[in-house]
């Protein structure tokens, strides 16, 4: 479970509600409006006066736990998009990145091979693809890589600070 701690909001204009009263459906602001939040779940839990939230942005099972006495800001739509477009700058998060990378690997190795395998390229690429523990040890992943031939992003997750 994620603690995470609402401050009052820094602006007069936004609307703000006590922890307690959040909703499902409800969208909390973070940094500055940046990042919004919608509440999938809300629970109050008496026993140890806190909110348990489940968020839809969050990428994690657990819910966050705000205090009965948080006070969170509330994102509400403009009505009118601003009428100059202002840059939009740029805020640190946190996350949580997963990527997948195919990697090219060159290196040698002494390894023990029948001698049918060490006779026939063939027959040798495919004894060590099924025998990894052969030459496995051998590879040095930091300086044997030649080259990356694919990466992809898998996953990301925002990191709520505790």
């Amino acid at each position: 479970m994620t603690t995470a701690t609402a401050h009052a909001t820094d602006t007069a204009d936004a609307p703000t509600l006590r922890a307690p009263d959040l909703r499902a459906g409800h969208r909390i602001a973070l940094y500055g409006g940046q990042i919004v939040l919608t509440v999938q779940e809300a629970t109050h839990d008496p026993s140890n006066d806190a909110v348990l939230l489940r968020l839809d942005s969050v990428g994690a099972t657990a819910p966050v736990r705000l205090s009965s006495a948080a006070v969170v800001d509330l994102y509400v739509e403009p009505e009118q998009p601003p009428e100059e477009e202002e840059e939009d700058h740029e805020v640190t998060i946190t996350v949580e990145l997963t990527v997948t990378e195919e990697v090219t690997y060159g290196f040698t190795a002494e390894v023990e091979v029948p001698s049918r395998a060490a006779a026939d390229p063939e027959a040798l690429r495919e004894y060590l693809g099924e025998n990894e523990e052969a030459w496995l040890d051998h590879l040095n992943p930091l300086s044997d890589c030649e080259s990356v031939n694919e990466r992809s992003l898998d996953q990301v997750r925002l990191v709520l600070a505790a």
